[in-house]
């Protein structure tokens, strides 16, 4: 057993290394429910053997000289204590552990770093200091501990050393290899984040970067019929019902969480240029985000098609199908297209996305040279990036034109210099998030005040691409502004909750034509030509199925449900009645068809499954 010695001692001390950084992940996004998330932080010691497996298995290597050992153990260990401080930031930005964005790391090294440091400054220098001070103590403490081994006995024990190292990475006694999706065992969906380590979710993601994307398996109707969900068309004679092709804009407001706007519950008026637009629009109750990511919320924007659960279709095999978007029939129907982001094109693949969905330019804050304003920790400011925009419109840009825009001033919580932060509530990190909205919704409304000014034949299409991380719960969490605004479309008021998918169907009925006859394909509805909606979210293992006021929350793991009542933008629980019951089949078997046809690349049969 000797020669196991270094190797367990390495082991337990990376252990309970992470054990700690996950007690300071609990500290610092934990609330409530102490005890329960400290069960579940031991809950999910799988995940921290599989790592501290690794950590002792790579330290070992260099077992045969104690010098490089040393070094080499302490160097590990830190560097997972770091990676998981910079996990509890990106839990805390996007609400999820780091997964696949981890391989955007270098090309949004600067913002990351900068959003580290500025937005969380405290908590990141504290971190700095203690990973060095750990790093000292582990350098001496390993220097009086571990022993170094002969190079015979050195090579003789690498194999036993290596069947154990993937003993643990493997799970241990499991029939599968282990994942992160395992994490949602636990059974509460609550608790999933804190039993697995954001070390062991960017290590696997790293780990299967040359293997496709695998669809998530989970119990499902055996005849499964979506009629009920789509046998509810109204008259579409009359469409289009705007008869002169207007100019569309997409603004996929980031980050804009329904739940901080006043029209959406929250007691403070942040956004006052938004606020008034939505009055004079086609507004519904809420729209419910199809994901946590810029690039979830353009798939199902413009594609009018779910995610594949928990992730996106950028940068992985899914990309490479050929999807037809909304932009792709706009393009046919003679329409110019470009994006326009505030951050750079290649931020988790959102610039080769847009173009890959049919629009034809693509421009990043590069692009922008001419600017009032400093970068943000992301990018250029929306003032800058509107100014941009127009430019393009006015120049390279042809009539009738769709465009997207997707902003960066509330990436983050920095405004620039010379604008002066309003006091909204006493919470010092709401209210500089608040301020961040406040000086985006301005240029907004300045924005659509040119573009109406300079071409009124202008649909605006205002919706934000996702939530921001601050926001707790499930259903919260995807709650998103919606309008549609222009001087041919009346205001009104529709008592529905519907989906980022619906947005495509509604916008082809009020520009173009009949969208079941130009894309009967899309999987959402619309508000002019559909009476019934129905919306969809997945968050932490679970599916959230919406009807009506009715919400349905179903562990894929575990396939039990819960059920609520929405009152005006909360949850309340309520007992699962037939109605639910229904509502269960319909998310489960639309959940399933949809999915299957998105990992076949076959999205174009789903047609068959509306009739």
């Amino acid at each position: 057993m000797k020669i196991f010695k270094n190797y367990f001692f390495v082991f337990v001390v990376s252990y309970l290394v992470i054990l700690f950084g996950k007690l300071l992940f609990l500290i610092k996004v934990g609330d409530g429910e102490f005890i329960q998330k400290l069960w579940a932080i031991f809950w999910g010691y799988k995940f921290d053997f599989a790592v501290s497996g690794i950590v002792a298995f790579l330290a070992g290597l260099f077992e045969f000289n104690k010098k490089f050992f040393i070094l080499a153990s302490s160097i590990l260990i830190t560097f997972v204590f770091l990676v998981q401080v910079s996990d509890i930031l990106y839990f805390i930005e996007s609400n999820r552990h780091i997964g696949y964005e981890v391989l955007d790391v270098f090309t949004d090294a600067k913002s990351l770093l900068d959003t580290a440091i500025f937005k969380y400054g405290w908590f990141f220098l504290l971190s700095m200091i203690f990973a060095l001070l750990l790093f000292l103590i582990l350098y001496f403490y390993f220097k009086n501990s571990l022993k170094k081994i002969e190079f015979k006995r050195y090579l003789y024990s690498r194999i036993f050393i290596l069947i154990l190292s993937v003993f643990f990475i493997r799970g241990m006694f499991q029939h599968i290899p282990l994942t992160p999706w395992q994490a949602n065992q636990i059974g509460d969906t609550k608790l999933t984040p804190y039993a697995i380590n954001g070390f062991y979710s960017a290590i696997y993601a790293i780990a299967n970067t040359a293997k496709k994307l695998k669809m998530i398996k989970f119990s499902h109707p055996k005849n499964i019929n979506l009629t009920s969900l789509y046998n509810d068309a109204k008259n579409d004679n009359n469409l289009p019902i705007i008869k002169s092709k207007p100019n569309i804009v997409f603004f996929f407001m980031e980050s804009w969480s329904g739940v901080d706007l006043k029209p959406y519950g929250a007691n403070y008026e942040a956004t006052p240029q938004f606020d008034k637009i939505l009055k004079k629009s086609l507004r519904v109750k809420f729209m419910v985000a199809s994901g946590h990511r810029t690039t979830e919320g353009m798939f199902a924007t413009l594609v009018s098609y779910p995610n594949p659960l928990g992730k996106s279709v950028a940068k992985t095999q899914l990309q490479d199908f050929k999807y037809k978007s909304i932009i792709d029939i706009l393009d046919e129907k003679g329409y110019s297209s470009a994006f326009f982001q505030g951050t750079s094109k290649e931020t988790s693949g959102t610039g080769s996305l847009a173009q890959s969905l049919g629009f034809r330019k693509s421009y990043g804050k590069r692009d922008v040279k001419k600017r009032i304003y400093e970068e943000n920790y992301w990018g250029v400011h929306d003032a800058d990036l509107y100014n941009f925009a127009l430019q393009k419109l006015n120049g390279e840009l042809k009539e009738p034109f769709v465009i997207g825009i997707n902003g960066a001033t509330t990436h983050d919580n920095k405004l620039p210099k010379g604008i002066k932060s309003i006091r909204f509530v006493k919470d010092e990190a709401l209210n500089k998030e608040l301020n961040a909205f406040h000086f985006a919704d301005e240029s907004l409304g300045k924005f659509i005040k040119e573009v109406k000014k300079k071409f009124p034949n202008t649909l605006f299409v205002l919706f934000a691409d996702h939530c921001g991380g601050r926001i707790k719960g499930s259903l919260r969490n995807y709650i998103i502004p919606f309008a549609i605004y222009s001087k041919d479309i009346k205001a009104k008021y529709i008592d529905k909750i519907i989906s980022q998918r619906d947005i495509a169907p509604t916008v082809l009925d009020i520009a173009v034509g009949n969208y079941k006859k130009l894309a009967p394909n899309f999987s959402g509805k619309s508000l002019i030509s559909d009476s019934k909606f129905f919306a969809d979210y997945f968050h932490s293992g679970v599916l959230g199925w919406i009807q009506k006021d009715n919400c349905l929350e179903i562990n894929l793991a575990t396939n039990k449900n819960k059920c609520y009542k929405i009152v005006k933008f909360n949850k309340k629980v309520t007992s699962c009645s037939d109605d639910f019951r229904e509502m269960k089949k319909n998310a489960l078997g639309f959940t399933f068809i949809t999915q299957k046809l998105l990992f076949d690349g076959n999205i174009s049969e789903f047609k068959e499954w509306r009739k």
